[in-house]
């Protein structure tokens, strides 16, 4: 068994920001795709609350990637060509993916914060072809491949009726980092800067890690 921390959502080399509320409610915005928006997949203004995004982003394809909110839950990516996810060939049902996000509070800087969880239940991988209808539908890889046609060995991962999104965002502090992950902390660097920068590839976390994070997520 194991647990995992994923970075989703846009961050700070995108225009648009995640908003993180004086409650610890939060909206998360996916990513914007490379490519340009083709049925089946979603433009900003298919999701919930796109009213309050910018009109400028509205028309654009994103990768609404964790999907904490369908049915079932899904989160995909590239572990088989990307350097980033490879650890998450590993995974197995019952592990726990762990999602971290780069959120913007209303009266102080950007900053890392655990926004939700994905309990595995089932997994496609290296998907090189269109496997046909499933549980795999709505996921963002998916739908984008199916547009696209492009099949490139990227995993599917379903989760639990457990898993979902965080009803207030924590936040990924200096302590709790160093109680996950093996961290080098330098006096030339922030807090966050060192944070994001050992959260942008996937990682794997076992024992003292796994538990402090299977801790997080039931609290």
């Amino acid at each position: 068994m194991a647990a995992y921390l994923a970075n989703v959502g846009v961050n700070a080399a995108h225009a648009l920001r995640s908003p993180l509320n004086a409650d610890g409610t939060f909206r998360l915005w996916p990513i914007p795709e490379a490519v340009p928006w083709s049925p089946p997949m979603l433009r900003l203004r298919d999701l919930d609350g796109a009213a309050k995004a910018p009109r400028g982003w509205l028309d654009r394809a994103v990768h609404l990637d964790p999907d904490l909110a369908g049915e079932p839950k899904t989160y995909g990516d590239n572990c088989r060509r990307a350097g980033r996810a490879f650890s998450l060939r590993r995974a197995e049902p019952g592990d726990l993916i762990l999602f971290v996000a780069r959120l913007h509070p209303p009266a102080s800087s950007p900053a890392q914060f655990f926004v939700g969880a994905l309990e595995i239940e089932a997994i496609k991988p290296d998907l090189i072809a269109d496997p046909g209808p499933g549980w795999w539908d709505a996921n963002a890889h998916v739908r984008r491949a199916r547009a696209t046609g492009k099949w490139d060995s990227f995993w599917v991962f379903k989760g639990t009726s457990r898993s979902g999104p965080l009803a207030r965002a924590q936040p990924l502090t200096r302590t709790l980092a160093s109680e996950l992950l093996p961290i080098a902390w330098r006096a030339t660097r922030s807090e966050q800067q060192t944070i994001a920068s050992h959260t942008r590839a996937v990682r794997r976390l076992v024992g003292h890690g796994e538990a402090v994070a299977r801790a997080l997520w039931t609290s």
